[in-house]
């Protein structure tokens, strides 16, 4: 590839790259992200080792709290690439949410008008008007359909007109979305995006909204191009994974009380010095009484990283855990239990993401029960056993 590509490629810390003893060519390795990027001319695809549709289940599935987005009725099976299935599906939720026209809502404006409507905003009359009485200062409630709701679907489909890859038969439609949302603001690139809360006054945008937020976190890489990266669409496997396995095992160890905490801050040392955060852990009246990491990794030679071992094994000694978790993708290998000399055991979780969600959702179910209604210890869960390392 060329070189302003491989430089790209690095800049946007999309990939390691380095180069051979060939001209032109070069290693790429520790891929992080997935989807179309455009580097200097160049239109490049990273696909996803998991089926599109298993991914698009798994964003739905930690963005929603359910599987929304495996229904046959997104379409993602139809595309083999993140990004035309993106847009695909986008397209068809814009277009059913808008079907009966844009939803309006009322929002606060504050203007100067040639008469009193609504509030009357006496102290900036006087501060920008010296006391002259007209245009008036008042603040008012209009019926618009300038709202979040739209902000966000207009914002989204003008991010999608602009990105490689979208199919030729999906763009003139995403124009149609954009001119039924003529009047709306867009979103400007790097600006907070509004927080949108679900009624019953914006159910037909239920769809469409958590697809619109997609759209709008993966053009990131806008905002921090550079001269060589331009518009792209990128997803962040390892985030995917990790929301997705987070959000199961919430879902999973709810019937047993307690809290799930992600990126649990907590000390190794005595001093206070060295500082840990496991992924997730499971606290009961205010003590861990789980731990469990989330890695996205694939084994080399059949074996998981060691140094994932030694960093689980380093969390039950702080933490008086009998019991660790390490929860992978699934490769070659298959799942299994470390026992360490004088400590705890570590439990090894291969996730197999070819399979449908649900499959995948029914196996950290089942290692949550499993974890909870261990026969010898009871309903608190084998991974509360304390253990003392002999001296």
């Amino acid at each position: 590839m060329p070189r302003e590509v491989a430089a790209g490629l690095v800049a946007a810390r999309i990939a390691d790259v380095s180069p051979t003893f060939v001209a032109d060519e070069y290693r790429v390795s520790g891929v992080r992200k997935v989807g179309v990027v455009r580097i200097a001319g160049h239109d490049v695809w990273i696909r996803p080792k998991t089926p599109v549709r298993r991914l698009f289940a798994m964003l739905g599935y930690a963005r929603a709290g359910s599987a929304i987005w495996e229904d046959e009725d997104f379409g993602f099976a139809a595309d083999a690439d993140l990004m035309p299935a993106l847009a695909h599906a986008f397209e068809r939720q814009a277009s059913r949410a808008l079907a009966g026209g844009a939803l309006r809502g009322y929002v606060t404006r504050d203007d100067a008008l040639p008469l009193v409507r609504g509030r009357w905003r006496i102290g900036d009359q006087l501060t920008r008007r010296g006391g002259q009485p007209l245009p008036v200062e008042v603040s008012f409630d209009d019926y618009v359909e300038d709202i979040a709701e739209n902000q966000l679907v207009l914002t989204a489909a003008t991010r999608l007109l602009r990105l490689p890859g979208v199919p030729a038969d999906v763009v003139g439609r995403l124009r149609r979305v954009v001119r039924l949302l003529d009047g709306v603001t867009v979103i400007p690139v790097g600006a907070p995006v509004p927080v949108v809360r679900s009624d019953r006054r914006n159910a037909r945008y239920s769809a469409v909204l958590p697809l619109a937020l997609l759209v709008l976190s993966g053009t990131s890489i806008e905002q921090r191009a550079g001269s060589l990266v331009g518009a792209g669409f990128l997803v962040d496997m390892w985030s995917v994974f990790e929301d997705f396995v987070t959000a199961a095992l919430r879902e999973a160890f709810r019937p047993y009380g307690g809290e799930f905490v992600a990126q649990y801050a907590s000390t190794l040392d005595v001093e206070g010095t060295v500082k840990i955060a496991p992924d997730l852990v499971w606290l009961v009246g205010g003590e861990v009484r789980a731990c469990i990491d989330v890695k996205y990794k694939v084994e080399k030679r059949g074996q998981y990283p060691n140094a994932d071992l030694y960093q689980m094994a380093a969390y039950c000694r702080r933490f008086g855990l009998g019991e660790g978790h390490l929860v992978y993708a699934a490769g070659e290998s298959e799942a299994r239990q470390v026992r360490v000399v004088d400590g705890p055991i570590v439990q090894q979780h291969a996730l197999d993401l070819s399979r449908p969600v649900a499959t995948v959702l029914g196996q950290l179910s089942s290692f949550g029960r499993r974890e909870l209604h261990s026969e010898d210890v009871g309903p608190t869960a084998r991974s509360c056993r304390r253990w003392q390392p002999r001296c």
